[in-house]
């Protein structure tokens, strides 16, 4: 399973319009709380269009974070 880490919201959309690869973990644990919770919301609805029956695997930095993400409507998603 790849760990992959993105800049921006752009090149993760980038990488999933011209990738095929459903089975690797976003790491979002270099990003603050709000650029967490910006690149995940948008990452899900981006993953979701392409891959609409898998989950987007994610790491963050903090329990903290991942309790924040998960009061969002986000089922997409799980956490690792």
């Amino acid at each position: 399973m790849l760990n992959l880490t993105f800049n921006d919201i752009n090149s993760f959309k980038n990488y999933i319009n011209a990738s095929n690869c459903e089975d690797f973990v976003l790491n979002l644990s270099n990003m603050n709380i709000f650029e967490s919770i910006k690149f995940v919301v948008l990452s899900s609805a981006y993953y979701s269009q392409k891959f609409p029956e898998d989950k987007l695997k994610c790491v963050v930095n903090s329990e903290d974070v991942k309790s924040l993400i998960s009061s969002f409507d986000v089922k997409n998603l799980e956490f690792v």
